[in-house]
């Protein structure tokens, strides 16, 4: 819990009582600021008990990890970013040993532990930390090389991250809080989030939860396998209302998919619990449709549960997983498609109107098919509106409001794979029909706000920066680090002489190549050039050299000098391709980047206090977009998108257009999704909030950082204000 509290809380929990010296005291102040912390509420520490030094081996690799620090960083070219050599005459003394070890020509030189000779003559071995003939690590080398980063001098600006201190009951009463805001969610949530909550519940127990609270079946899995664990079936069947819940509550149990979007495992069955799971099969509204949504699935359970053997106890589940076998199903989205392509507009209308959601989905299809049927379709989604949910009428409204004026838009599915398509390839909507529509979400929005707390003679500050702000509801495969945003959120950032870019992996059971690169757009997204293995150097930018192999961990890094770009130079795009071996989301594997004054060969290569953001790399796709650099602006536009490309040898050569395409629609976001800045006026509007200009005056506080609501509280924002 104290770990949980410091890597998602920023807060440490002391008790009261003598025992910190003064000497112990100026000792912790120094060496969390060595890594880019400082205390607040420091008076706590005066009367800290001297068991806050039980915790201290726990607190410091904590924030260590936090910041990538907990792991060693040494690159290919030890004299980076000073000595990284000429391209044409580094390669041709590569191929000449290659070929020479090849034929066994050279008797003398210093032998590597993977039979690779390096003559001296060759390649000076101190030079580097790997093997620079085959650019596969050695242990020796590796170790060289951190002696050497080990020894070199930090730098002289640091990134500053604040620690809370509490006390002991705060901490427990903070952590509830966390725990409910995040299981209230009114979107998905991090993946990364599911085992901080498990142990949550595990501990804190969930007496002091509101079942009815959580509306997000993936969070609700969650309670479900605490329940569960503690044999409290009868919990289970009150909560579990659908098939699909008790797949997520099996895929919970088993440590697989959640989300449903991969095969899940399922757990051994007693036979109490099989007949839990009939009798919440046999209560199930939709039952057969729910099954023929994840078909395979449930034909492979139905092995396990056996449902005819409790045929006449549980009749309609026995039927349901018999026309499941024999394929008569028919489905509500078969049954949809039908009608719209029959032309049956009526029809299709009463349809929908038993489904508010896909009813929302398709609204846009029935009044391009049915223009004749305007009202008609409009005043089924008004009847609806009360029961779509809040973010589902944001996203409709930003939607529409822009569907007109943009050629195309892009889609990205729960698990960040990323499709752009065209606008009104088959008719554009009227300017009425637009007015029409954008003037009935925005009544539905308000509605659904006046419900909530009233706002009534208080005052608000809308911070300006919330304009470049996206609201997080994406959150499912966002990665986990130092800062969560939504996509596409432009984040201000004062740059220091040089950005410098890194990544780190750790292969578990093959050899994996992971290759950092990065490319330059002029402005509208016009190639400029890159940097990665295949070009080490570029105008104002560095790459350290091109490991092929991780198992002692590897890293790679890209130095931009900003003063030294070329002009025109708008855009800088990194990316993180996975040349060979195991996916991102199977090792440890890492990314960010720091903020620099030194970076000379004197100093550390990796400087865990310039630290601006680590964030893991989680997905499966071929290679990683995590971010996009506006250099106008002096924004870093946050991307977090893992995109599809072959199995095997992806490199920046073949991927330009897509990454052009990709960062210009994402960078995008803030004109195209619902903002923080819009969603926090249509709380003002519509609960009586008085908006004010000068944050001194306000009772309510909304921005980016030490307000009422902030911006980057990904889980205040989904639960108490979606």
């Amino acid at each position: 819990m104290k770990e949980i509290a410091l890597r998602r809380l920023r807060s440490i929990a002391v008790f009261k009582g003598p025992g910190l010296t003064a000497k112990q005291r100026l000792i912790l102040h120094s060496e969390l600021a060595a890594m880019g912390y400082r205390l607040k509420n420091t008076q706590l520490l005066e009367n800290a008990a001297a068991t806050l030094l039980l915790d201290y081996p726990l607190i410091i690799k904590t924030l260590r990890k936090m910041r990538g620090g907990d792991v060693d960083y040494v690159p290919l070219f030890s004299g980076f970013p000073d000595e990284v050599p000429d391209d044409d005459i580094y390669f041709i003394k590569r191929l000449i040993g290659l070929v020479a070890n090849d034929l066994d020509l050279y008797p003398e030189g210093k032998r590597l532990e993977n039979g690779v000779v390096v003559p001296d003559w060759l390649f000076d071995l101190k030079d580097f930390g790997a093997d620079p003939i085959t650019q596969l690590q050695s242990t020796e080398l590796t170790r060289r090389g951190k002696e050497k980063q080990d020894r070199r001098k930090s730098d002289t600006h640091t990134e500053w991250i604040d620690i809370t201190l509490v006390s002991a009951k705060e901490m427990t009463e903070d952590l509830k809080l966390f725990l409910k805001q995040q299981l209230y969610s009114k979107s998905s949530i991090k993946e990364a989030l599911h085992n901080d909550l498990a142990t949550l519940l595990k501990y804190l127990g969930c007496e002091h939860l509101d079942p009815t609270e959580i509306v997000v079946k993936e969070n609700l899995a969650l309670l479900l396998r605490l329940l569960w664990q503690a044999e409290d079936f009868e919990d289970v069947a009150r909560l579990a209302k659908t098939p699909t819940d008790l797949l997520r509550l099996f895929a919970a149990l088993t440590d697989t998919d959640i989300s449903l979007s991969q095969k899940i495992r399922f757990p051994k069955f007693s036979r109490a619990q099989r007949r839990t799971v009939l009798g919440i099969l046999e209560d199930a509204p939709a039952l057969r449709e729910d099954l023929q949504r994840y078909r395979g699935l449930w034909l492979e359970l139905g092995r396990y549960l056996h449902p005819t053997e409790y045929a006449k106890r549980f009749p309609k589940t026995a039927d349901a997983f018999d026309a499941l076998r024999n394929g008569k199903i028919e489905t509500f989205a078969s049954r949809t498609e039908a009608l719209l392509k029959a032309g049956e507009a009526d029809e299709a209308i009463k349809h929908l109107k038993t489904r508010p959601g896909v009813l929302g989905r398709k609204i846009h299809e029935l009044l391009r098919r049915f223009p004749t049927y305007n009202q008609d379709i409009l005043k089924a989604l008004i009847q609806l509106t009360g029961k779509m949910p809040l973010k589902n009428l944001l996203v409709l409204s930003s939607y529409f409001s822009t569907i007109n004026e943009r050629e195309q838009r892009t889609v990205i599915n729960k698990r960040g794979k990323v499709v752009v398509i065209a606008n009104n390839a088959k008719g554009a909507l009227s300017t009425s029909q637009i007015g029409d529509l954008q003037g009935l979400l925005d009544g539905a929005i308000g509605a659904k706000l006046k419900e909530r707390e009233s706002w009534q003679d208080k005052t608000v500050w809308i911070s300006p920066e919330l304009d470049h702000y996206t609201v997080p509801l994406q959150q499912r495969a966002a990665s986990d680090g130092l800062l969560t945003l939504g996509r596409g959120t432009h984040l201000t950032v004062d740059f220091t002489p040089v950005l410098r870019l890194f990544v780190y992996w750790k292969q578990q059971d093959k050899r994996t190549d992971l290759d950092l690169s990065l490319i330059s757009f002029a402005e509208d997204f016009d190639y400029q050039g890159h940097v990665s293995y295949t070009n080490l150097k570029s105008t104002g930018i560095a790459h350290s050299g091109d490991l092929q192999s991780a198992p002692d961990g590897a890293a790679e890094f890209i130095d931009v000098t900003l003063k030294a770009l070329p002009e025109g130079t708008r855009y800088l795009a990194p990316q993180v391709y996975r040349y060979c071996g195991e996916h991102f989301s199977e090792m440890v594997c890492h990314a960010g980047w720091m903020l620099r004054k030194k970076v000379s060969a004197d100093y550390k290569t990796f400087d865990i206090k310039t630290v601006a953001n680590k964030f893991d790399l989680n997905g499966k796709n071929a290679y990683a977009v995590p971010f996009l650099v506006d250099l106008k602006e002096k924004k870093i536009i946050w991307l977090d998108l893992y995109v599809s490309g072959k199995s095997l040898h992806n490199r920046i050569e073949g991927a330009v257009g897509n990454i052009a395409l990709i960062c210009q629609e994402v960078s995008d976001f803030v004109l195209t999704r619902p903002t923080m800045a819009q969603l926090a006026k249509h709380h003002v509007h519509a609960r009586g909030g008085k908006a004010v200009d000068s944050r001194s005056q306000a009772d309510i506080t909304m921005g980016v950082r030490d307000c009422t609501y902030n911006a980057t509280d990904v889980g205040q924002i989904l639960s108490e204000l979606l």
